[in-house]
């Protein structure tokens, strides 16, 4: 096993703050998380003996999913979290994860699989976990406040920390124009009848990939709304949450991604307050990148741009069918 060097720092979350007795997913249960949260270096240190043993060698990077399946069967998202929240159970501490683009909270949600769907075979209680889930469209909000009150009921989550807002890095901004489905009871036929995955998956920053994917039936169904904005820094500052100990982040914003992941990089700042796991999608970004190459930085694509930021911060990173991996080693 790895040594553990106590590190020059430790990091805690006021939990009366962080998780107030006026949301409801946090009465459903007496326990609440520690306020002691695990410590990145600490994890780090795990983290690089992990890979050893599930990611051993160069063969597991950037194989094709199905292919690195094969030959490295463990080096998956779900067994790298499940890891990092065995260790927090042991030493007692608060695993600190932030989604952004939480949508219902379970729906093609890979923090649901992992730490709902998996749990009841693997941890006899989610205690230990602490999920930050950003959510900017007012009815899937409204759906993830549900989904959660349910996790806690069922799997003793003890606190959530939900926020209504979408995540922006244009300085000044409290407010941001954002491009959503119109999901009124009055809205037309027309957008009634889209699929599921158009009326309730795809909202975002970027209007103009919205007046693409809808063509025709733009001006009747999309609402442009100005929503609540920040960074990610500064909307867990406002709950009261440490930005600078977020161990996993989950990204899934409609190729928002490569606007917002190098910039995240650069507003977290210090390499040792970075989180060590991103998992992000690319299935948008790529199609992007496909139809209208990205103007933004020369001549790379929007993938290439997002992969660019994390290996120079010291991630590697892994295919995971429609998503990446980014592991800080």
């Amino acid at each position: 096993q790895p040594s553990h060097h106590p590190t020059t720092e430790k990091f805690s979350v006021d939990i009366g703050k962080a998780c107030p007795n006026s949301l409801k997913i946090n009465t459903v249960t007496d326990y609440l998380p520690p306020a002691a949260l695990m410590d990145l270096a600490e994890a780090r240190s795990l983290l690089k003996y992990w890979l050893e043993f599930n990611c051993p060698n160069s063969l597991c990077q950037m194989q094709p999913r199905a292919e690195r399946i094969r030959t490295c069967p463990s080096c998956t998202f779900d067994s790298i979290a499940h890891y990092l929240l065995r260790h927090a159970i042991v030493r007692n501490e608060t695993l600190l994860t932030v989604q952004v683009g939480a949508m219902d909270g379970r729906s093609n949600d890979p923090m649901y699989a992992i730490f709902v769907k998996q749990q009841s075979d693997l941890f006899s209680n989610l205690h230990h976990w602490l999920p930050v889930i950003i959510e900017p469209v007012p009815q899937n909000y409204e759906n993830l406040l549900d989904t959660y009150t349910g996790i806690a009921e069922t799997h003793a989550l003890g606190c959530a920390v939900p926020i209504n807002a979408a995540v922006s890095y244009e300085v000044g901004k409290s407010e941001c124009p954002f491009c959503r489905v119109n999901l009124a009871e009055d809205s037309p036929r027309v957008c009634k009848d889209l699929p599921n995955w158009k009326r309730l998956q795809i909202g975002s920053l970027d209007c103009e990939n919205s007046k693409r994917l809808f063509r025709n039936v733009f001006d009747q169904c999309i609402i442009q709304d100005p929503l609540p904005c920040s960074s990610i820094s500064n909307l867990l500052k406002e709950r009261f949450v440490p930005h600078n100990n977020v161990v996993i982040l989950q990204v899934d914003i409609e190729g928002y991604e490569f606007i917002l992941v190098p910039n995240f990089l650069q507003d977290v700042g210090e390499n040792s307050a970075l989180p060590l796991v991103i998992h992000f999608e690319t299935k948008v970004l790529l199609e992007l990148d496909r139809k209208q190459p990205s103007t933004h930085g020369g001549n790379k694509t929007r993938l290439g741009t997002v992969t660019e930021a994390l290996t120079s911060k010291g991630y590697v990173l892994y295919d995971d069918w429609e998503d990446m991996l980014a592991i800080r080693i």
